[in-house]
């Protein structure tokens, strides 16, 4: 790969990592977190990642995108085996979720030397297990 098309992945990496970090659903409190937002939000995500899947160029962030995206599949999955009240099941499923984007965030940001900070920072820690 050349050095303007690694610049321009590492860009694209960055964008993405910067996208996931405007999504509430992956690391905010879970008592605040409603059903409803999260599972639109999650969604969101899952059709943003289809659109930029195809535009990775290297296979790393290619996977690990296609990784966060069958984590958000699977939590979409999960989510209408929920009972009404039953908020166990939602929580359970959401942090099987951040954990696993989390480990997945800080691969492609260790992959394309790109410092996590701020909130998305929460859920790369929790897929490490340092949470």
């Amino acid at each position: 790969m050349s050095w303007q098309a690694q610049q321009t992945e590492h860009a694209r990496a960055r964008q993405i990592l910067h996208h996931l970090e405007d999504h509430r659903m992956l690391y905010d409190p879970y008592e605040d977190e409603f059903f409803d937002a999260v599972v639109e939000s999650a969604d969101r995500l899952r059709s943003y990642l289809s659109e930029q899947i195809p535009q990775a160029e290297s296979v790393g962030l290619r996977d690990g995108l296609r990784e966060v995206q069958a984590a958000l599949r699977e939590f979409l999955t999960r989510m209408p085996r929920q009972a009404p009240g039953d908020y166990g099941p939602f929580w359970d499923a959401l942090r099987a979720m951040r954990t696993r984007i989390g480990a997945t965030a800080g691969a492609i940001a260790d992959a394309f030397d790109i410092p996590v900070n701020g909130d998305l920072a929460r859920i790369v820690q929790l897929g490490q297990g340092d949470i």
